[in-house]
């Protein structure tokens, strides 16, 4: 009922409604054939109305199905990552010094104490799936800590540390007052991460160079993220795909409220 108040008053104000004469009153027929007229000026006026339009709206589509290739383009590659396994070998391993973390206690006796940061990693050797030769793969122990204030008590990238940890509960590795402490790292890596040790590795599909690899089975969020984070281009589709929906909404919004205000049908 609005809508058609609305397309009423927007031909009103074009002037666009057919005269008398053309309506059809006088002529044979009364009242039924101006309502017949009318019903002819109002198409041809709604037809005009379209085909005056008619390369806004190829625009529009183009725009709005760029937008969902876009996003289906993200969720394509996201649905079809998986994680597969494969026994692997432990080749050899790397620590990273990060800096130092000094916690201070303003107590009645005030003291300082140092914890020294680190990051890892072991570098482990597997055959990926439909692959003849073996590839070399890294299993990250608090990974893109080096990058981060060193005293930060939440870790901003989940690796084998924490998949660890929550397999073999918090006797896995002694906790310090800060996570990733050099005898942390250490000692973790010598309980699970042994050189020349067979183990079963895990890695995504669209990685089968082995550039993030888990001992421990990763959910697959963390591994959409370890992709997703090598090959940003994907998220930004799915950013601008978003951006572009949410402003063609808007924007159609704005639009029936602008001619709902015009119509006099609100206030």
């Amino acid at each position: 009922m609005h809508l058609a108040a609305v397309l009423d008053s927007h031909w009103s104000r074009r002037n666009v409604r057919p005269s008398p004469a053309t309506a059809g009153i006088g002529l044979s027929g009364g009242i039924g054939g101006g309502g017949a007229g009318a019903a002819r000026g109002r198409d041809l006026s709604n037809l005009d109305l379209w085909q005056g339009k008619s390369h806004v709206w190829c625009l529009l589509g183009f725009v709005v199905g760029l937008a969902v290739l876009c996003i289906g383009l993200f969720e394509a590659t996201r649905l079809t990552t998986h994680v597969l396994r494969s026994p692997c070998t432990i080749i050899g391993s790397e620590v990273i010094d990060v800096g130092t973390c000094t916690l201070c206690d303003y107590g009645d006796t005030p003291t300082c104490e140092a914890h020294p940061i680190a990051t890892a990693r072991v570098a482990v050797t597997f055959k990926p799936l439909h692959s003849e030769d073996n590839v070399t793969g890294w299993v990250w122990y608090c990974k893109g800590h080096a990058s981060t204030d060193p005293c930060q008590r939440q870790i901003r990238y989940p690796d084998q540390l924490n998949l660890g940890i929550q397999a073999h509960g918090q006797s896995a590795a002694p906790r310090g007052p800060v996570p990733c402490t050099v005898g942390e790292v250490f000692t973790y890596m010598q309980m699970h991460a042994t050189e020349g040790d067979e183990r079963q590795c895990y890695y995504s599909s669209r990685d089968p160079e082995g550039q993030e690899v888990w001992l421990t089975m990763p959910s697959p969020g963390l591994v959409d993220h370890a992709w997703f984070e090598k090959h940003v281009e994907y998220p930004v589709l799915l950013a601008l795909g978003g951006m572009v929906l949410l402003s063609v909404l808007l924007g159609c919004l704005a639009l029936e409220g602008a001619e709902l205000w015009a119509s006099g049908l609100v206030a």
